[in-house]
């Protein structure tokens, strides 16, 4: 086994290794870390030579993690959760450098950093934001007080069921709506578009809420109708959706027009509006997701209070 010279590791590094498993895009993290990528590039190779491994394969979907990089993460993963902590100390003597930490989901994450620090900015606020892609340990880390609060697409009920009492899931925007993305040279655009016929393709779910074994309102719609479907894969940024979708027959349904909205600017895939009627249908049996908000109950915190407030506009205005 290699020897690892862990003076050269350094905890940016580490940062990049954790973000690029759980986003499998450079171009993502660069956005999410706010860090140019050939940066990513640098490190990528430095952690590369480090462990002597080459940790990520890059597939038409994005950088894909290979085994050693699966069994390296849990332990980057926990490393960076416990250095993040040092954010959190000096929270109790507001001052000029009081950081928020605060989770979005990957698909939408790159509506926010924008919009929030353009408040912060106009409303002269003296602190700093990072924002990190909600992923399974989030509602965990929101518990134990290394992340400041979280918006999540999921159900409503189910969350509440899930945090404890000192949090609250605050119900944001409700999400009606529902949107093909496909490749643009898919069969189903040449076809009358149906819940049956989608789930003719394989499926790729885009969130992942505060139970991630949840299951996603199309698949509680088949399963009701005894329809077969065969979920592909789990993705939930919205780069690497996009890649995974351009040169396959996989389809997903996501909720959010802000997703739409984007694709006349992305090549090789199209998105459709799912019909009213089929939209009713499959709300008859499963409840439309939710946009919420998780957090302290605590409504002392003046700064936390405004924020709040910021993400609440946000998220009913872009999303």
């Amino acid at each position: 086994m290699k020897h690892i010279d862990f003076e050269k590791l350094d905890m940016m590094s580490l940062l990049i290794i954790v973000n690029l498993c759980e986003n499998k895009s450079a171009t993502q993290v660069s956005k999410i870390l706010n860090i140019p990528q050939p940066k990513i590039s640098r490190s990528l190779r430095n952690v590369r030579a480090i462990f002597g491994n080459e940790l990520f394969e890059r597939k038409k979907y994005g950088l894909i993690p290979n085994d050693y990089a699966k069994s390296i993460y849990p332990i980057a993963k926990e490393i960076v959760e416990q250095a993040q902590r040092f954010n959190h100390l000096g929270q109790k003597n507001k001052g000029q450098e009081r950081w928020f930490e605060v989770a979005i989901p990957g698909l939408i994450s790159y509506l926010y950093p924008k919009a929030l620090m353009h408040s912060v900015k106009n409303d002269h606020k003296h602190f700093h934001l990072n924002f990190s892609p909600w992923n399974a340990s989030t509602l965990q880390s929101i518990m134990d007080g290394e992340i400041t609060l979280g918006i999540c697409c999921g159900n409503h009920q189910e969350a509440q069921s899930l945090v404890q009492k000192n949090f609250e899931v605050e119900y944001v925007k409700s999400l009606s709506e529902l949107y093909l993305i496909c490749s643009n040279e898919h069969p189903l655009l040449q076809q009358e578009l149906t819940l049956e016929r989608i789930a003719e393709y394989p499926f790729v779910k885009t969130d992942i809420g505060c139970n991630p074994r949840s299951t996603c309102p199309f698949e509680d719609y088949c399963h009701s109708n005894g329809i077969p479907l065969n979920v592909d894969i789990c993705i939930s940024s919205v780069s690497s959706l996009f890649l995974y979708l351009q040169e396959s027959q996989a389809v997903a349904l996501v909720p959010y027009h802000a997703i739409f909205e984007l694709l006349p600017d992305v090549p090789m895939v199209h998105g459709i509006r799912l019909a009213d009627v089929e939209t009713e249908k499959l709300f008859q049996v499963a409840s439309p997701r939710t946009v919420e908000m998780i957090c302290s109950t605590d409504n002392t915190d003046e700064d936390l209070n405004w924020l709040k407030q910021q993400l609440r506009e946000v998220t009913t205005t872009l999303v």
